[in-house]
């Protein structure tokens, strides 16, 4: 349903059924999802990085940066034309917003002599990734593997994972130090 709505916010059923979004529906698609209650986790130029932040809006995404990397080194450059995406995984990953590193759990409330403890009630947040490549799929998958069953299966990980909307793009810039064949 999510999908057929889109579609109709970002150039009809044409552009599902071709899996493409055009450029100049690439801001219909951020609005969109915004709409529906979703915040937009994309890649972002912050610090000298293309890093994973939230998008507002598409001006947000490295449009015209890709990076250049090798063991040791980082460098952003701008790469001439108005491409997105064209970049390898950078120094981020889609985990931090799955499975945070901080996260609260509860919280203490003095009465007197004595407290109470109270699980922490904020509503899991609901997340569109937005540029996930190939390899962060079978990242992603790894994590399931861990925090949706077993020992280690974390309940908050399987909720934010259910909220969660995945846009993939294909990897067109691996790097030196990329682990993939793409």
């Amino acid at each position: 349903m999510l999908a057929a709505a889109l579609d109709e916010d970002v150039g009809g059923a044409a552009t599902r059924a071709a899996g493409v979004i055009a450029s100049a529906d690439f801001s219909k698609l951020v609005d969109a999802l915004r709409g529906r209650g979703y915040t937009v986790i994309g890649p972002t130029v912050r610090h000298g990085a293309i890093v994973y932040a939230e998008v507002t809006h598409e001006h947000d995404l490295p449009v015209g940066w890709t990076d250049h990397q090798e063991p040791g080194i980082y460098r952003l450059q701008a790469d001439g034309a108005a491409t997105r995406f064209a970049y390898a995984v950078g120094p981020t990953t889609w985990k931090r917003y799955l499975y945070p590193p901080v996260r609260r759990l509860w919280r203490a409330e003095r009465h007197g002599d004595s407290f109470d403890l109270i699980a922490d009630s904020r509503p899991v947040p609901k997340y569109a990734f937005l540029g996930v490549r190939p390899c962060d799929l079978h990242a992603l998958a790894i994590l399931d593997k861990i925090y949706l069953a077993g020992l280690a299966a974390d309940p908050e990980y399987a909720a934010r994972r259910e909220n969660a909307l995945i846009i993939a793009v294909q990897c067109t810039a691996p790097a030196a130090t990329c682990f993939c064949a793409s």
